[in-house]
């Protein structure tokens, strides 16, 4: 009985002693980052006395992976909202707003009209349009820097991401050896893991799971591995061969890459690549939307007028080459391809991407894919056999407003594949191709006269110039009428006019005329003169009105006028005009922000909920530390005294025995 007292004195010795050595690695622990408390459990052994089984730590699997899950939403809003934060305050900015750059361009153009002769006035003018160019230049650099900065940081995250895998494979490593070698988990080593694991989670949304060895291994939410038991992959980043501004995420396995897919990729990097391809390419295809419109329209419309030489206008801005891209096997094969706006078309210019494929011998296809890479709508099918080139080998696309250049129709393959973006960078490229303010055409190409025989007050005006061009219209190239173009307008009656050319032969007639408006048009002539005329009142019989290049004086405005209502007119997508356009993009940047900041509040509160979960059964308490250190310590004195009674007992015995 002695003998046994003793060992049960003794096994109460060295579980006390091991739990007093548990307690004491909690207390030294208290502050030590990932760590999780441990505790010694122990059995009670048949033979008498107590066993110690393992020393282990208090985690709960479900709530750490809760606390991964809830660290990397956090991780992704609180990201996403401070780019977002940032880019709100640059454009919330008074002084880089383009509305105020847009009315003062107006203003200025406004001004001018006021006095078409005044070349200062003009002046004026064109440098209102230079600091509008520069503007759009201003607000794309700054929308270029948020990407570069992003850009940045996506390399140093991923740099961090591969460093982390890396470790945690190292551990998996020296977790195997250390156990394989001894009874007892490696319980450091394991929380080291796991710390591993939280400091990933706020990269990416990570699945961390054990497998039949015990070893943690790492995937992404969409299942694609990044630590494999001892194998840890590398995610690099690729440029998109059919979108450079597009990032490609790829694993590497050493030997191969296996692309990956960017959404919902969770934690900061995630944050990065949405705000990437949710501001950062938005607001670059949005601006390049707005800097098409504005200088498409003006162009067209300089185009209907004289300058102050005299002459047609020309463009007043000229926007870049929009660039094509396919696959690395078609590079060769680029150059028999290009693509512009159609002079006049811009409104129907969208941000999206668009793929050109060809389906047959001559037929070719273009689908449009947005921001998402989501098909918009049906494709577009054209046939070049069927279709008229211009001069310079431009095939028009009217629904898409595009011209297509295409080269050699046997360097194509039905495979083949080709994308390009007109919206972007386009505000980047925006250049002002006037040189001076005199190149603005403010007057009409034509005027009109009244007869001062006429036995009525009302009076002819031109109404509207559609088209100035020598090939399609009735201006010569020298900006004289054509002889077989309307020169005069006579009414028969108040209610019917003919139209005759400048031998006074008439070529169109009109009865049943209830309006005075669009003469021309009424009369079948408007498309294919490219102005038309309207009267201000009912005529007489016998009224007469001249149309004539030679009645327009040095004062006349209307082109000008016309420039100045481009402002009003809906030119973006054929919605909205440029400041209201301008304006939805604001409060876009706006909603977005204030919805980011709403996501960070409540993403941290529940964060911070599941760690103090995490906490309440895995930190350390001293309190309870220290109630436990003392109930050890009175253990081990008693198990003390069990021993010394049974030392006592064992000398008792022996001395009867002598």
């Amino acid at each position: 009985m002695g003998s046994n007292l003793y060992s049960i004195g003794l096994s109460g010795l060295q579980s006390s002693n091991a739990r007093i050595n548990t307690t004491g690695q909690n207390t030294a622990n208290v502050d030590t980052e990932g760590y999780s408390r441990q505790r010694t459990d122990t059995a009670s052994s048949p033979l008498g006395g107590v066993v110690i089984r393992d020393t282990a730590r208090l985690v709960d699997n479900f709530v750490s992976a809760q606390v991964r899950a809830d660290t990397s939403d956090f991780s992704y809003h609180d990201t996403y909202h401070s780019l977002m934060t940032m880019s709100d305050s640059l454009l919330a900015e008074d002084s880089v707003s383009l509305t105020g750059y847009l009315n003062k361009t107006f203003s200025a153009l406004q001004n001018a009209n006021n006095d078409p002769t005044s070349s200062s006035l003009r002046e004026l003018a064109y440098s209102s349009l230079n600091n509008l160019v520069s503007q759009y230049k201003t607000l794309s650099g700054l929308v270029k820097d948020q990407e570069n900065l992003v850009d940045e940081q996506l390399s140093s995250s991923l740099t961090d991401v591969n460093a982390i895998t890396t470790k945690i494979s190292d551990l998996n490593s020296k977790i195997l050896r250390e156990e394989g070698l001894s009874s007892s988990s490696a319980n450091e080593l394991r929380d080291q893991q796991e710390l591993l694991a939280k400091d990933l989670s706020k990269y990416l949304d990570i699945n961390a799971q054990f497998n039949d060895k015990g070893l943690m291994t790492i995937q992404l939410m969409n299942g694609q591995p990044l630590v494999m038991d001892q194998n840890p992959t590398e995610l690099k980043v690729i440029q998109n061969s059919l979108n450079p501004k597009r990032m490609d995420f790829v694993l590497s396995f050493g030997d191969y890459n296996v692309g990956l897919k960017t959404e919902s990729l969770g934690g900061s990097v995630g944050g990065m690549v949405d705000f990437r391809s949710e501001f950062s390419e938005y607001a670059d295809r949005t601006l390049g939307q707005h800097a098409i419109a504005i200088a498409d329209a003006m162009n067209t419309q300089n185009a209907k007028g004289l300058d102050a030489n005299g002459e047609f206008g020309r463009d007043l801005f000229s926007l870049g080459r929009i660039d094509i891209y396919s696959s690395k096997d078609n590079i060769q094969k680029l150059p028999n391809f290009s693509v512009r706006v159609s002079s006049g078309e811009a409104s129907k210019i969208t941000t999206d991407t668009y793929e050109l494929s060809r389906t047959d011998d001559n037929r070719f296809a273009i689908t449009k894919y947005d921001l998402n890479d989501k098909a918009v709508g049906q494709s577009t099918v054209f046939d070049l056999a069927n279709m008229t080139p211009d001069r310079h080998g431009y095939y028009k696309i009217e629904e898409l407003g595009l011209d297509i250049r295409v080269g050699d129709l046997n360097a194509f393959d039905q495979d083949d594949v080709f994308r390009f973006t007109p919206t972007a960078g386009a505000a980047a490229n925006l250049s002002l191709h006037a040189k001076n303010g005199d190149a603005l055409a403010l007057s009409a190409p034509v005027g009109a006269t009244t007869s001062s025989d006429n036995l009525s007050d009302a009076r002819i005006s031109v109404s509207s110039v559609s088209n100035t061009k020598p090939d399609s219209s009735a201006f010569a190239a020298d900006g004289s009428l054509y002889p077989s173009a309307p020169h005069q307008i006579y009414f028969t009656s108040p209610s019917s006019y003919v139209v005759r050319d400048a031998s006074g032969t008439e070529i169109a007639s009109v009865n049943n005329v209830f309006q005075y408006s669009n003469l021309l048009e009424q009369a079948g002539l408007a498309k294919e003169a490219g102005f038309d005329v309207s009267i201000s009142s009912m005529p007489q019989q016998g009224d007469e009105f001249s149309i004539s290049t030679e009645d327009v004086g040095p004062s006349d405005n209307v082109n000008g006028l016309a420039l100045i209502n481009l402002q009003n007119q809906a030119l973006v997508e054929g919605k909205a005009s440029l400041t209201k356009a301008f304006a939805g993009f604001i409060s876009y940047v706006g909603t977005k922000t204030a919805e980011s900041a709403g996501h960070a509040k409540s993403s941290e509160v529940i964060m911070n909920d599941s760690i103090n979960r995490r906490d309440r059964l895995s930190a350390v308490s001293l309190d309870e530390e220290a109630v436990n250190l003392m109930k050890y310590q009175q253990s081990y004195s008693a198990s003390a005294q069990v021993v010394t009674a049974a030392r006592t007992t064992f000398e008792t015995l022996l001395g009867i025995m002598r």
